[in-house]
C-alpha cells in the first residue's frame, strides 16, 4: 500500500465540509489535498467524486466499468443514506456482537429501505444483518430467516450483479464451496474491500484453511488498521489455531483501540485460561457483558463449586436476554450442583436440561447436533451410559470433522466429555490426544492447562496417559 487517503467531515446545519488528503505512505510526504464544500442533500455524490479526483492525482486509469460504478449514486435520498452509513458503522457478523448492536442496524437498514426502497445497497446490507440475526438466536427464528431472505430478494431484484449483492447471497449460501463463489464474484468488483475478505476468511475458516484466513484477516487489518471486528476475528482464530501468545498480542492492539471491547475482553480471558494463567483472567472475566457460563467455568477451575452454582442460579432465573445466555448453562449449573454435593438438586437439574434439550431437538427435527451432545453430557450426569454415548455419537454423526473440520472436531470435545463423565478413560484419552492437535473454535477449552483444571476430567485424571496429555506444553 504506497498511499493513505486522510480526511475529516464537519457538519453545520445544512452545509458539510469534506477535507481530504492524500499522503505518500512510504515517504510520508503530502502528495495532494482538497476541501469539498457541500450541502447535505447534495453530499450523496461526493464519494464517486471524492474517486474521480483522487484517481487522477495518483495517475490512475479508470476502467469503463470502474468510471460506470464511481459515478453511479446508491441512492438520491441523503436521509437514507445517513442511515445506511450509520449502520454500516455498526460491526457485526461471525456470530457475535456487542449487546444489541446487529438489532440497531437492521433498525437503521429498514429506515434506509423506507425512505428509499430502491437502495440495493442498503437491501443487500439488511439481508447481511437479518441472516447473521438469525444465526445469533439460539431459538433460530424462522421469521428471522425469511425476513433476511425478503431482503435478499429485493436486491437481487434491483441489481443481481451488483458486488455487494453478490456478497449477500455469499452470507446466505449453506454450501462453504457456493458462497465461496459468490464472495470471490464480490471481490472481483470491490478487490480492497475488508467486508468482502473478511467473509472470505470466514468460509477459508469452515473449510479448514486456517492459514489462509489468517492471511485474508492480516490483509483486511491492513486495508483498515481500525477494523476491530477483523481484529477480534483474527485473534478468535489464533486461538483456533492454538497460537495463544498471537492471539494475546492481537486482542492488546484491540483493547488499545477500545478498551471495553466485550468480545476482545472475553477472547482474552480465554486465551489467558488456555494457557493457564488464571490470575490474569480472573479481573477480565468480572467485566460486564461476559456470559456467566464463562464466569461459572472459572469458579469451577478453581474448586469453587458454590460458587458457580450461585452464578448460574441466579443468571437462569433472572437472564431474559438471549445473547447473554448459553444454551447449556443448566447443564453446567447440573455439574456444579453434582461437584458440589448437592446430588439430590443436580439430578433434578440433569432431568430438567435433557427437557429442554429433547425439546428443542422436536423443535428442529432433531437436526442439532450440538444438542444432541449437550443431551449426551445430561444423561452421562445421571450416569445412563447407553444413552449418553448414542447421543454423542449422533452428533458427530450430524457433524463429522471429515466434511466439517470447523466445528467437527468440537463435537469429538463433547464426546470426550460423555466418555470421561462416565469414567471411560480408554474412549476419552486417545480422542484427547488427538484434539490436543487439532485446530477448531473450542481449542482454547481443550489444552494442556485445561485439562489440569477442569473438574470434567476428574474421573479419569490418575490415569497414567491423561497425567501425560495433562503435562504437556501449550501449542
Amino acid at each position: 500500500m504506497s498511499n493513505v487517503v486522510e480526511g475529516s467531515v464537519r457538519r453545520s446545519g445544512d452545509h458539510v465540509r469534506v477535507s481530504v488528503q492524500l499522503i505518500d505512505a512510504r515517504t510520508v510526504r503530502h502528495v495532494w489535498g482538497e476541501n469539498y464544500d457541500r450541502k447535505v442533500a447534495d453530499s450523496v455524490s461526493l464519494q464517486g467524486e471524492l474517486a474521480r479526483d483522487i484517481a487522477d492525482a495518483v495517475g490512475a486509469t479508470l476502467s469503463p466499468q470502474e468510471k460506470a460504478r464511481v459515478v453511479a449514486k446508491a441512492t438520491n435520498n441523503p436521509a437514507a443514506y445517513d442511515a445506511y452509513l450509520r449502520a454500516r458503522a455498526i460491526p457485526i457478523g461471525w456470530g457475535f456482537h456487542a449487546e444489541g448492536d446487529v438489532e440497531g442496524a437492521i433498525r437503521l437498514y429498514q429506515e434506509a429501505v423506507k425512505l428509499d426502497p430502491n437502495f440495493t445497497l442498503a437491501w443487500a446490507y439488511l439481508s447481511i444483518a437479518q441472516i447473521e440475526s438469525y444465526r445469533l438466536d439460539v431459538q433460530l427464528n424462522a421469521a428471522r430467516l425469511a425476513a433476511s431472505k425478503d431482503s435478499l430478494d429485493h436486491a437481487l431484484a434491483l441489481d443481481p450483479n451488483l458486488p455487494e449483492v453478490h456478497l449477500a447471497r455469499g452470507y446466505h449460501e449453506q454450501d462453504d464451496t457456493r458462497a465461496l463463489a459468490e464472495f470471490r464474484q464480490a471481490e472481483q468488483g470491490l478487490p480492497n474491500s475488508a467486508d468482502v475478505i473478511e467473509a472470505i476468511a470466514r468460509v477459508q475458516r469452515a473449510l479448514g484453511h486456517w492459514d489462509e484466513a489468517v492471511a485474508n484477516l492480516q490483509r483486511a487489518i491492513e486495508l483498515d488498521p481500525r477494523d476491530v471486528r477483523a481484529s477480534n476475528n483474527l485473534a478468535l482464530t489464533y486461538c483456533a489455531m492454538r497460537r495463544f501468545p498471537e492471539a494475546l498480542a492481537t486482542l492488546d492492539r484491540v483493547l488499545a483501540w477500545t478498551p471495553t471491547n466485550a468480545r476482545a475482553l472475553l477472547t482474552k480471558a480465554d486465551a489467558l485460561v488456555a494457557i493457564g494463567d488464571l490470575q490474569s483472567a480472573e479481573p477480565l472475566l468480572a467485566k460486564p457483558h461476559v456470559p456467566a457460563s464463562r464466569r461459572a467455568t472459572y469458579a469451577l477451575f478453581q474448586r469453587n463449586y458454590a460458587a458457580a452454582v450461585e452464578i448460574l442460579s441466579r443468571a437462569l432465573s433472572t437472564e431474559t436476554d438471549r445473547d447473554r445466555r448459553d444454551p447449556n448453562d443448566i447443564l453446567v449449573l447440573a455439574f456444579s450442583q453434582q461437584l458440589a454435593g448437592d446430588l439430590s438438586a443436580a439430578r433434578a437439574t440433569y432431568k430438567k436440561a435433557i427437557e429442554n434439550f429433547r425439546r428443542e431437538l422436536e423443535k428442529n427435527s432433531g437436526a442439532e447436533p450440538f444438542t444432541h451432545a449437550w443431551l449426551g453430557e445430561a444423561y452421562a450426569g445421571l450416569g445412563e451410559a447407553a444413552s449418553a454415548i448414542a447421543e454423542g455419537e449422533k452428533a458427530m454423526a450430524l457433524l463429522p470433522s471429515s466434511k466439517n473440520p470447523e466445528f467437527g472436531p468440537d463435537l469429538e470435545g463433547e464426546m470426550a466429555r460423555i466418555y470421561a463423565q462416565l469414567g471411560d478413560a480408554d474412549h476419552a484419552i486417545p480422542m484427547l490426544k488427538r484434539l490436543l492437535r487439532t485446530q477448531s473454535p473450542g481449542a482454547a477449552f481443550l489444552t494442556p492447562a485445561t485439562l489440569r483444571l477442569d473438574p470434567i476430567w476428574d474421573r479419569i485424571r490418575n490415569d497414567p496417559r491423561f497425567q501425560e496429555l495433562a503435562a504437556e506444553k501449550a501449542r
